[in-house]
């Protein structure tokens, strides 16, 4: 079976440029910030997990800033249950979340189980501080993410 080569057009290049424009604007913004870039890519690919509508890029969002919420929650509940529990706790608190998660698939405004994780990834993967402000960092970045991956495909979308 013969696969054709790719299509190298001048859109292919534009479109290309656009998106590597924006990212770099992007990271170089979230680093002036003092806010890591990467951060700010979890919520470039939260855009892309269900991209298109701007309803969708509402529920992907709103999903990762409650997963990030869920991820702050599942970090202090390990807290508390990890001293009687030892490491069982990781598995009562996964199976808690998880059912949890997944069953909101049910619900269109929060049905994006990929945007869900993305947010208890990132908040793992920060170790932020326990306070307001470093969750409320986050979720902005998240959300800063978002938009910038919404702000790339639209305008690819123009000269395409």
């Amino acid at each position: 079976m013969a696969t054709s080569a790719p299509n190298y057009s001048k859109k292919y290049h534009v479109q290309t440029l656009i998106a590597a424009v924006v990212a770099a604007i992007a990271a170089t913004i979230s680093a002036y910030l003092s806010v890591a870039p990467w951060i700010m890519f979890i919520g470039w690919v939260v855009y892309f997990t269900k991209s298109g509508s701007l309803s969708n890029t509402l529920t992907s969002t709103v999903c990762a800033c409650l997963g990030i919420l869920i991820g702050m929650a599942a970090a202090n509940s390990i807290g508390v249950l990890a001293p009687s529990l030892g490491v069982v706790a990781f598995a009562v608190v996964v199976f808690v979340v998880a059912s949890i998660v997944i069953t909101l698939r049910g619900i269109s405004v929060i049905n994006n189980i990929p945007a869900w994780f993305l947010g208890m990834i990132t908040y793992f993967a920060a170790h932020p501080e326990p306070s307001v402000l470093s969750i409320l960092s986050l979720i902005l970045t998240v959300v800063f993410g978002v938009f910038a991956g919404y702000f790339a495909h639209q305008m690819q979308i123009k000269v395409g």
